[in-house]
């Protein structure tokens, strides 16, 4: 008798449609480690570029012509759908097969079953067919980033227009769902749409650089700078242009924006005309720090590209306005977010943060993008200080409670992320900080183990302490990584690390 693997409860489908988290039913036990939802599909689509194995092609192919859902799920193993849809597709659709079954099998693989890949592709054979049969089902699954790519594609094959399905997805899903659906979008002529893009809908949980060129392009920034832009559009166009000043990933930057000069001496426009106009004792409100992040950025490109707009991105960024302003907001901030660029835009204008740094720190020892701040202003005469704040404020033995193979994603390892930004750092200060190189010596994150010994890899080999010795040698014996075993053997030794 054939398991009825599909039946587990709760499937996917069914922790989704109930409001289950972001966690799916299979996440215990995946293997290797632990992908955002979308991510690893959307690596596969953007930087891949390979061809679909053959063999699990054939073998998929072959397991659907049966119209069994268990037989397909076995035969699925440790495929990626992703890398195999679209001949799975082609291979269905010359086959013959009686398209009943074949939505049966869709249907049951896409809402029974409890292995995402297994809703992949019943998510892909439903979008054979007319996606009004089962677009509930489809925008229930869409939501959660994981499946967004599938769900979109479904949710076309319809007779009538699927924008406003498609958009009000893009609204839910913020990670890799919400790039594929705006690269979809972007294709729509309707004007909300296309303001929703250049206003919002480019932001994202990835990298904003994913889709600033496609909202600069499909929401017609350079048109929108050239009226008169609200204090949102404006916000948006600083971080859209300043996003595309990094060129050299895996997306266009500004080069790949025929209008990025324009675009940006309009930005600048405005932004001039609106600091030049305070009077004294006026000043914008703490909002107003972004552009001055943002015209910073663009005073770097601006040097190596654009000389000509060189001259206003310096009349801007030396206006005494913002002298005033990030100290203000420094102490006004009452989120990370406002406290992190008050922090950015005191360090470009020499202004001190780190009394502000280690209070915020006392009141909220996690916060790791302050203690990164606070790293990257140490000097020889205050490094100590800021170590033993650290020893002092984070719990170092709940850190150090063993070797282990954990990712460090999620809350509980929020400590162990605050140690990372400290030990990145650490090979910097060789001789200091050992009580934060011993904890991450014995952490079950593997990223804490290689920083603390790319630290002590830094410091004297003939003049370690011997309580570094014996934690390198006791590290070396628990160690279950074998490429951490490699660098902890090559520090034993005394060798040079691989």
């Amino acid at each position: 008798m054939v398991r009825k693997w599909w039946k587990t409860s709760p499937s996917i489908y069914q922790h989704l449609r109930d409001g289950g988290g972001e966690d799916l039913p299979d996440e215990a036990g995946r293997p290797g480690p632990r992908w955002a939802p979308g991510a690893q599909d959307g690596v596969l689509i953007y930087h891949w570029g390979g061809q679909a194995d053959e063999e699990e092609l054939r073998r998929l192919s072959a397991a659907i012509a049966t119209i069994k859902p268990g037989t397909v799920r076995e035969a699925i193993g440790e495929a990626r759908i992703v890398a195999l849809v679209d001949g799975l597709l082609s291979e269905v659709r010359s086959a013959g097969l009686d398209p009943n079954g074949i939505y049966d099998l869709g249907y049951a693989l896409a809402t029974e079953s409890s292995e995402r890949e297994a809703v992949k592709l019943g998510i892909a054979l439903l979008g054979l067919f007319d996606a009004a049969h089962h677009r509930d089902e489809l925008m229930t699954l869409g939501r959660h980033d994981e499946f967004t790519l599938f769900a979109l594609i479904a949710l076309s094959n319809t007779e009538g227009d699927p924008t406003a399905d498609l958009w009000a997805l893009a609204r839910q899903v913020h990670g890799w769902g919400r790039i594929h659906l705006v690269e979809r979008l972007a294709q729509v002529p309707d004007p909300a749409v296309r303001d929703w893009i250049v206003r919002e809908g480019f932001r994202n949980a990835v990298m904003t650089g994913y889709l600033a060129g496609t909202a600069a392009e499909a929401g017609d920034l350079a048109g929108r700078l050239a009226g008169t832009p609200d204090d949102e559009l404006l916000e948006a166009a600083g971080e859209i242009l300043t996003t595309l000043t990094e060129e050299g990933g895996p997306f266009a930057g500004m080069s790949g924006y025929q209008e990025g000069r324009r675009a940006t001496e309009l930005y600048l426009g405005h932004i001039d005309a609106r600091t030049r106009s305070f009077g004294p004792g006026e000043r914008p409100d703490a909002r107003g720090l972004r552009h001055f992040l943002h015209v910073h950025a663009l005073r770097g490109y601006a040097a190596e590209h654009w000389p000509e707009l060189l001259s206003r991105c310096e009349e801007i960024l030396t206006r005494p306005v913002w002298a005033d302003l990030a100290p203000s907001a420094l102490a006004a901030a009452d989120d990370d977010v406002a406290f992190g660029l008050a922090v950015q835009a005191c360090e470009l204008l020499g202004i001190p943060t780190s009394d502000a740094l280690r209070e915020r720190l006392r009141a909220e020892p996690y916060g790791e993008a302050h203690w990164y701040a606070l790293m990257r202003q140490a000097t020889p005469q205050n490094v100590d200080e800021v170590l033993t704040l650290a020893a002092e404020l984070l719990p170092l033995a709940g850190i150090a409670s063993g070797p282990g193979e954990e990712d460090g994603f999620g809350p509980r390892f929020r400590a162990h992320h605050a140690l990372d930004m400290l030990l990145q750092s650490m090979d910097a200060w060789p001789g200091r900080g050992w009580p934060l190189i011993a904890a991450g010596l014995a952490s079950p994150v593997v990223r804490n183990r290689n920083l603390a010994i790319r630290a002590l890899a830094a410091w004297d080999h003939a003049t370690l302490p011997p309580e570094a010795r014996a934690a390198v040698a006791a590290a070396l014996h628990a160690e279950p990584d074998s490429a951490v075993r490699e660098r902890l053997e090559c520090l034993h030794e005394g060798r040079p690390q691989p």
